[in-house]
């Protein structure tokens, strides 16, 4: 009579496989979710830029080189104020969005 089941080499195998992709993707899955969050970070900058713009646009703010809070710009010039994907935050100089997170500085 012969026993059905897996044996212990079997087992190893399919452990070490599973262990080699773990290996492979688990370092790409980070850098995949890295490069969004600062994509989402650069989204959210260009966001910004565009509201100050819109906020410098309107005759009433001409006296106003740039609007000194962020956070005034919403609701009537963006939805809300976006947050940084790593908690970050966004300040307004020369009329450029910086983050606090130094990675996150958007280029033109």
């Amino acid at each position: 009579m012969r026993n059905k089941g897996f044996t212990l080499v079997e087992l190893m195998v399919v452990v070490a496989i599973i262990i080699i992709l773990a290996a492979i993707l688990v370092p790409r899955y980070i850098d995949v979710t890295r490069t969004a969050k600062i994509a989402r970070c650069q989204a959210n900058q260009k966001t910004l830029e565009a509201a100050n713009s819109m906020y410098m646009a309107e005759p009433a703010n001409t006296t106003h080189s740039e609007t000194t809070n962020l956070a005034g710009l919403a609701p009537t010039y963006i939805a809300s104020m976006p947050s940084c994907p790593e908690g970050g935050t966004y300040t307004l100089t020369n009329a450029v969005i910086y983050c606090s997170i130094n990675s996150h500085q958007r280029t033109f």
